[in-house]
């Protein structure tokens, strides 16, 4: 370099040196946070196949029903505000977030009963709606 002694390129090396590793680190740290999220994903789709395959089924009454600001394949994801009828006879007030294929949206008003099927998890009940859109 034209100008810069050797006290210059020492300092310009180790620039470039600290640059490469911050780039390094950011690159992995992005990486790791884009594959935890894709496996809590994958996890909470399987949990929720497990729900509807082997869960107990139980009638509800939509109490609301919003949108939200969240597409699943190119499928409203909604938030349904249920009140369940267990078979027992319980009664469970719920909040689901699902996605809804358009074309069943009818279906999924407020007043209409729907489907849906509840296990129990980690002492939590989960309830996953019949009919709900899963990727």
């Amino acid at each position: 370099m034209i100008g810069v002694g050797k006290r210059g390129e020492c300092y310009l090396t180790a620039f470039i040196v600290i640059i490469v590793l911050f780039s390094l680190l950011t690159a992995s740290l992005t990486i790791s946070k884009v594959v935890k999220g894709l496996r809590a994903h994958k996890n909470r789709t399987l949990q929720r196949k497990a729900v509807l395959a082997g869960g107990m089924s139980a009638q509800a009454v939509i109490n609301s029903i919003r949108q939200t600001n969240v597409q699943v394949d190119d499928q409203p994801e909604v938030l349904l505000d249920l009140t369940v009828t267990k078979q027992d006879g319980e009664v469970v007030h719920t909040v689901v977030k699902t996605a809804i294929q358009i074309v069943n949206i009818p279906a999924f008003q407020k007043g209409n009963i729907i489907e849906v099927k509840y296990l129990t998890v980690d002492d939590t009940q989960q309830f996953e709606v019949v009919g709900a859109y899963l990727p």
